[in-house]
């Protein structure tokens, strides 16, 4: 499941993603993400994405959503990744990986962003 929450006072959207992740969700989460970001200025706002563990029918649809992600302008993207699970399991070529750490800092908790 993946479900996202936008603070606009503190210019914040919240991503959660936990249990099985079929195809069909993650092209449906992507068409009304895009839907719902669609007349907004992402770069004010921080993008915060808090996993759990979860498996993907398609690994590819998970990247796909991940690169849709740091395309999107936001001004800060955090990753509260605890237990390193995202950096573990998810299988991205040389220049994603780079990309993606360049792109997203990795946190303990949320409490840690500022």
């Amino acid at each position: 499941m993946i479900n996202m929450n936008i603070n606009e006072e503190a210019k914040r959207v919240y991503i959660d993603v936990d249990g099985f992740i079929s195809k069909k969700e993650a092209s449906d989460f992507l068409r009304n993400y895009n839907q719902t970001v669609k007349n907004k200025k992402m770069s004010s706002y921080k993008l915060i994405v808090s996993p759990s563990f979860f498996e993907c029918e398609d690994e590819n649809d998970i990247r796909t959503v991940c690169m849709s992600l740091l395309k999107s302008g936001y001004k800060k993207i955090y990753l509260v990744d605890k237990d390193n699970y995202i950096m573990n399991n998810l299988s991205l070529k040389p220049i994603e990986k780079k990309l993606f750490l360049k792109s997203v800092k990795i946190v303990n908790r949320q409490q840690d962003i500022k």
